[in-house]
């Protein structure tokens, strides 16, 4: 299964609290910083960067990343064990992102008691969101020093001179967070891979407020271990 732009992805949950952080913060960004944001989107969705990336049925190449402990993880190793969920996003800095990641640690027992495990994945190397000790295992946050493994799934996109001054003025430094200068992050994507190391379901979106649901996540894991 496969869910992009304008899917039902737009009414769950997790969509809902994402806009109502929008909304509450609205305020906090000026008329033309938040159309700044919008041309960006705009951008991003007429590149194409979202119909060309991965689609269900296409088998993923291994890859290992570092975890936040340090330990290294590799994904035909995980899909061992079960299914497992991968959740490419900005970082921590990201408030959307940070929404998202926290649903999904929510949801963890719904997905352990499947099989399944999820890895986070971001570009970002210093300072790290944490997993607590509970979620060990089953949810994995793993950096992805310049964007490696998101480029080979094709969701790597420039944020651009002005965003980057942006961010900035708000002590947000992807330069140093992760320890890169290009200023390049990954649309949301999120893709359930079954242990063939095939991809089973895939959401990819040019729209920050647009991501996965976690409970479509656990839909299409039930299919798998059914």
């Amino acid at each position: 299964m496969t869910a992009q732009e304008n899917s039902s992805e737009q009414g769950g949950p997790l969509r809902s609290k994402i806009e109502g952080w929008a909304r509450d913060h609205a305020a906090d960004y000026p008329a033309e910083i938040q159309q700044l944001f919008a041309d960006k989107t705009e951008e991003v969705l007429k590149s194409g960067i979202v119909s060309r990336s991965p689609q269900p049925g296409h088998v993923v190449a291994d890859f290992e990343l570092e975890a936040s402990d340090g330990t290294t993880v590799s994904l035909s190793e995980k899909v061992k064990g079960g299914p497992v969920i991968l959740n490419f996003y900005r970082g921590s800095w990201c408030h959307y992102c940070t929404i998202e990641f926290q649903e999904l640690l929510e949801a963890l027992p719904q997905f352990r008691s499947r099989g399944a495990s999820v890895l986070a994945i971001s570009p970002q190397v210093v300072d790290t969101r944490e997993v607590p000790e509970e979620a060990a295992g089953g949810f994995i946050n793993l950096s992805d020093s310049g964007n490696a493994v998101a480029r080979q799934f094709g969701l790597v996109y420039p944020l651009g001179d002005e965003i980057r001054k942006v961010y900035e003025t708000f002590g947000i430094r992807l330069d140093v967070l992760n320890a890169d200068d290009s200023y390049e992050v990954p649309i949301p994507a999120s893709y359930v891979i079954d242990s063939d190391m095939t991809i089973r379901y895939a959401f990819a979106s040019a729209d920050l407020t647009e991501r996965a649901e976690p409970e479509t996540l656990l839909e299409e894991v039930a299919e798998i271990v059914a």
